[in-house]
């Protein structure tokens, strides 16, 4: 099966696409050049094959022990697969906290860790068992492990309610949004109440990252997509006795100055903010 696979995925590789992607992706295993629209199209057609509803099981399997020997783009299609499959709901709490615990120790490179995460809908019905699960990761001294934990957050609980609806981000942001009002205290009182992860992430973010770049990076995102959606508790942290370390908490300042949301009076204050 996995040279079924492999197989498949050189049909669509193209050289040029590769010596383009193995730029902007470094350490990657080697490359096929394959486009992700096109793993992507793969990877549902085999978790919808309706002729055997276990072959994304089955083709994931084939990976098991080759870590090492495999393209970027097979482990790359590992992750879609196990990210759609688990999201099929006969899959068990169980067998998907599995499928997880396999696959955090292959991503090694921002790409398969981003695309996974953005897939893994297996947290929307496990939301507090994977939360559970995952803060080993979220404080182990490992680079991958870290950002995958993060981003997991920034993907799949940061912008749920504690009905599992989606919430859209802030399109405007103004100094009325962070200031320290009786209103503003009160709102966010309620906006906790609504919105049960976003003490936990915060808590998780108010803290020294150490762990690599891609993991301080992660933080930064995070955080800053944070202040994006609730702009008042995240704007507390960053304002106050916030214990990130230097390098993650500027980056987080300049990803919220480059962000189009918040007003020009916000940036500046943001940019005051900065540590020397």
């Amino acid at each position: 099966m996995r040279e079924e696979i492999r197989t498949i995925l050189a049909q669509y590789a193209e050289e040029q696409y590769k010596e383009f992607s193995a730029g902007l992706i470094p350490g990657a295993k080697p490359l096929m050049g394959v486009r992700l629209p096109q793993m992507r199209k793969l990877a549902k057609s085999i978790v919808n094959d309706k002729k055997n509803k276990s072959r994304w099981r089955d083709e994931t399997a084939t990976f098991d022990g080759v870590y090492k020997d495999l393209f970027f783009e097979e482990t790359m299609l590992r992750g879609m697969l196990i990210g759609y499959g688990t999201a099929k709901k006969e899959v068990s709490c169980e067998e998907g906290l599995i499928y997880l615990k396999a696959f955090i120790p292959q991503i090694d490179n921002w790409a398969v860790c981003d695309s996974f995460c953005n897939s893994f809908a297996f947290a929307n019905r496990y939301r507090e068992d994977v939360w559970d699960f995952l803060q080993s990761y979220l404080y182990s001294e490992q680079e991958f492990e870290v950002r995958v934990a993060l981003i997991l957050l920034l993907s799949q609980y940061l912008k749920y309610d504690i009905n599992n609806n989606k919430i859209s981000r802030n399109r405007n942001i103004s100094m009325v949004d962070i200031v320290p009002t009786q209103a503003n205290m009160v709102r966010s009182k309620q906006t906790k109440k609504q919105y049960p992860y976003l003490e936990k992430i915060l808590m998780v973010l108010n803290r020294a990252f150490s762990q690599g770049y891609y993991a301080q990076m992660a933080a930064a995102w995070l955080t800053a997509e944070t202040f994006v959606c609730f702009p008042y508790e995240t704007g507390q942290m960053l304002a106050g006795a916030c214990q990130m370390d230097r390098w993650t908490y500027n980056k987080t300042l300049q990803k919220i100055r480059e962000s189009l949301n918040p007003d020009k009076e916000v940036k500046e204050y943001v940019k005051s903010l900065k540590r020397g």
